[in-house]
């Protein structure tokens, strides 16, 4: 039996993503195109390789052991093209994903490592949430992710740490119930400023909703409303605030570095690497 690389791609795109569109997305052609790679490969095995229900795509028992081979063959064939190409291994584009709330904390340090190892590296930054980046990276649309906020979004060393703060402009801190502009309800952020305040009895309602941190630092600092983000996003004409104003701490931020498995390769890892040991609070 001889396996076809472009179906072990297509394979691990789908294991990886956990659905047929987005490795439709990573390898380039239609879901149908998809669904026949799947069947084709299946065929040629002679097992069940996917498990399909409404909570998602999952490889079976069989499919778990191709998995792990077909990443080897692919991580082997890549690693293989990338030595004997004659393309410069820093003339390509990267597509990073960095949490829009601490961006302004790190992405110096980040875009300087890139350059000092990567001269000719073109950079396209993909700022949001990263829970919505969290889904990117592993659906492919973005190759490396800066993910913070913590409870599972990454796995690696932690990079970047910094405070989570409140932080007012005008008299708004003072006001009954605080009006607070904040991300919205998935965010992480939202739900440490509900908790800390209910703990200490404050009351206060949500006034402006933005996934933009520039959005809550305007209306912040036009003196509408408090909000809770990360330190480094403070811009003159806010404040921070602390237990001697009625707020009490908030967690600490913490950022790793994760990329794309469903895109995985030689290079992808090493990029990892050098962001890792150039970027970790320990390194």
């Amino acid at each position: 039996m001889q396996l076809d690389l472009d179906l072990l791609r297509t394979f691990v795109a789908i294991c990886e993503t956990g659905s047929f569109r987005a490795a439709a997305d990573i390898v380039a052609r239609t879901q149908s195109a998809v669904s026949l790679q799947v069947k084709k490969l299946e065929e040629a095995i002679g097992e069940l390789l996917l498990d399909r229900d409404p909570a998602g795509i999952r490889p079976t028992i069989k499919g778990e052991l191709l998995l792990s081979h077909a990443r080897q063959v692919l991580a082997a064939h890549d690693d293989a093209v990338q030595a004997l190409g004659s393309r410069r291994h820093d003339d390509r584009e990267l597509r990073l994903g960095v949490g829009g709330d601490f961006a302004q904390g790190m992405m110096g340090r980040v875009l300087d490592v890139l350059r000092a190892d990567l001269p000719n590296l073109t950079v396209q930054v993909v700022c949001a949430p990263s829970e919505e980046l969290g889904t990117k990276v592993r659906e492919g649309q973005v190759e490396i992710a800066l993910l913070g906020e913590g409870e599972g979004l990454g796995q690696g060393p932690v990079i970047h740490r910094e405070r989570c703060v409140w932080a007012s402009g005008g008299d708004a801190h003072l006001r009954d119930p605080i009006p607070l502009a904040m991300v919205p309800p998935e965010c992480l952020y939202r739900r440490w400023a509900a908790e800390r305040l209910d703990a200490v009895g404050r009351a206060y309602r949500i006034v402006y909703t933005s996934y933009s941190i520039a959005g809550l630092q305007a209306v912040v600092r036009s003196g509408h409303a408090v909000t809770a983000f990360a330190e480094s996003a403070v811009v003159p004409g806010m404040r921070i605030l602390g237990e001697a104003d009625g707020f009490p701490p908030l967690p600490m931020i913490e950022v790793r570095v994760e990329r794309c498995l469903a895109r995985d390769s030689k290079w992808l890892r090493n990029l990892q690497k050098v962001l890792i040991e150039r970027l970790r609070l320990d390194g």
